[in-house]
């Protein structure tokens, strides 16, 4: 690999470390920096230095290659500057397509919400079917520390479509909501970023959700050479619906995700027998709607919940017991009118809302004059402090946050751990 000048790693977590190992094998002599916006950045054989530095590097010509991060936004001013200045800017996922990929199919999922699920059933009906599938991308392993593996299916992000070079041969997209408008500037980026996935320049086999189905911008963006891949037989689906409530895949949401996972998979050639077993022995992901009992109260970790749309789902999930739910996170500008217009009509009785987004829907439903008893905590230690005080108000405890995490948390696994922690012991 010829690169002319030195290699800018902009981000320091997992994807990094796994691009920097990349590199240090193809272009051992390149020397390398890495920045980040705050702390340390401890990668090996990198030498940090600062946004300031950096500038002064781009300033010279002296950068042959930046590979950012996904939560590095492609229009920060740095990276305009790289880009104005002709600097090549790529990812790890880029890089993987073009040096690492081979004879691998892709599988690419993307969506507002549901994406995780979607991977990962996939994966597991793929695996069911003696299919070599493997999970990499957004959730799974960085793609260049994979392995070879006959297919690969990728959750991927709107900050990684957004500049995606990657060819898949199979899409699936589950839902667009408004989303990430701090990291596209604004919700049309967003849409249009989003879409990038589906402005592919070779033919592809597609699955959508029901929601994206019948979203202009998604149909206004596929292109005509593009397959939608044909649905179950009605046997089949009867079947699948069937199987899931013996699952440990729940809410109505999840059964849309169930079917792109099904018509991917038999685009693959899993047979439907495979495919319904995978159903059956399916694991959710970690921190989706995970559930945990402690004496007769549930307590349900939905970290991984981040926008209002995903707690919609949520409160969906459980109908029928009173529900006590914690919301709130980093703020990024979403709507929150209609998550509360769903709380007016679900089985809430107990709302702890946390900085910063928390307050937002705490006034939502104060405007809407709904019923609830709503408790504003300034951090979740203390918001489980006073539900303690009310646990004769609820039968299931929800953190589903509507929001993300890096407020108050490193991420939503840090959240929902430390939340399951305090359930354990507080309760």
């Amino acid at each position: 690999m010829q690169i002319d000048g030195a290699v800018v790693l902009y981000g320091a977590g997992r994807e990094s470390r796994s691009t920097r190992q990349f590199l240090s094998e193809v272009a051992p002599k390149t020397k390398a920096y890495v920045t980040v916006d705050s702390g340390d950045a401890d990668i090996e054989n990198c030498t940090q230095i600062t946004a300031l530095e950096l500038r002064t590097l781009i300033d010279k010509n002296a950068i042959g290659l930046m590979v950012r991060s996904a939560g590095v936004s492609i229009y920060k001013p740095e990276l305009v500057a790289a880009k104005n200045a002709g600097i090549k800017i790529t990812t790890n996922i880029n890089l993987w397509a073009k040096y690492r990929r081979g004879n691998a199919k892709v599988v690419a999922v993307t969506g507002t919400k549901g994406k995780s699920t979607t991977v990962k059933l996939t994966e597991t009906m793929l695996k069911c079917a003696g299919l070599d599938a493997r999970l990499g991308g957004n959730f799974g392993v960085a793609p260049l520390d994979l392995d070879g593996h006959d297919i690969i299916v990728m959750e991927l992000s709107s900050y990684q479509v957004a500049d995606l070079q990657l060819q898949p041969d199979f899409v699936g997209f589950t839902n667009l909501f408004p989303e990430h408008v701090d990291w596209h500037g604004s919700l049309e980026q967003y849409y249009h970023d989003k879409m990038n996935l589906l402005r592919r320049d070779e033919r592809y086999g597609y699955a959508l959700g029901a929601q994206a189905a019948v979203n202009q911008k998604v149909q206004a963006n596929l292109p005509k050479y593009a397959n939608e891949l044909p649905a179950p037989s009605a046997e089949m689906v009867a079947a699948l619906h069937g199987t899931m409530r013996q699952s440990k895949l729940k809410g109505p949401h999840n059964a849309d995700n169930m079917m792109i996972a099904a018509k991917l998979a038999l685009g693959l050639g899993a047979s439907e027998d495979a495919i319904l077993e995978g159903l059956k022995s399916f694991a959710p992901p970690a921190h989706r709607l995970e559930e945990h009992q402690i004496g007769a109260l549930t307590i349900v970790d939905d970290s991984i919940s981040t926008t209002p749309e995903a707690t919609k789902a949520a409160l969906a999930t459980y109908p029928d017991t009173r529900i006590g739910l914690i919301v709130g996170g980093f703020d990024r500008e979403q709507d929150y009118h209609d998550l509360a217009q769903e709380i007016r009509t679900s089985s809430v009785t107990t709302i702890a809302c946390l900085p910063n987004t928390g307050h937002r829907l705490a006034e939502a439903i104060e405007e809407l004059g709904i019923d609830v008893d709503m408790i504003e905590a300034e951090d979740l230690a203390q918001a489980m402090r006073e539900l303690v005080k009310r646990r004769d108000q609820f039968d299931t405890l929800i953190l589903s946050p509507a929001a993300p995490s890096y407020n108050q948390f490193r991420d939503y696994v840090e959240r929902g751990d430390k939340f399951v922690e305090l359930a354990k012991t507080l309760f």
